[in-house]
């Protein structure tokens, strides 16, 4: 069972209680967000900053698209129902991805219900639904790590 939590500004799920240290540990970990709303995008930013990562943010898909060959991020994180959306930037990330050869685990936000099958389909190797919990976001980066990347980050 879940322990309680409050929902903050942004969407996110604030536990309360102490988050253990190995459930937060991104350190070496850079981390692209995507999303359109200034308050989810804030609250993101700051929850993979306070797991260690470092984060670059930005508010569109096309904004990301032009970063990711230059940025190279270990994970992308994008909320999906954008006004240029989630689903056309995970489909552009794949033909990156196979013609620069670096893989880039995308985990997909959103606050629709019913769409995780459709967008495991896309790409995405994670679907969270809003309110997230931002801890489980920070570990389902870690599972979704290439394993030279998660070992690299354990090492610091």
């Amino acid at each position: 069972m879940r322990s309680p939590a409050r929902v903050a500004r942004g969407g996110c799920r604030v536990p309360d209680k102490p988050i253990d240290k190995s459930a937060r540990d991104l350190g070496g970990i850079h981390a692209l967000i995507v999303e359109d709303s200034n308050d989810s995008r804030e609250v993101l930013r700051l929850a993979l900053q306070y797991c260690g990562a470092l984060v670059t943010s930005v508010a569109s898909a096309s904004e990301a698209e032009s970063l990711l060959s230059e940025l190279r991020p270990h994970v992308l994180v994008t909320d999906i129902n954008m006004p240029d959306d989630g689903v056309t930037l995970i489909r552009a990330v794949r033909a990156m991805s196979a013609a620069h050869g670096f893989r880039v685990p995308t985990i997909a936000v959103t606050g629709a219900r019913g769409r995780r099958a459709e967008l495991l389909a896309e790409g995405f190797v994670e679907v969270m639904e809003k309110p997230l919990d931002p801890i489980e976001l920070c570990r389902s980066i870690r599972r979704h790590l290439p394993n030279q990347v998660s070992e690299a980050a354990d090492g610091d």
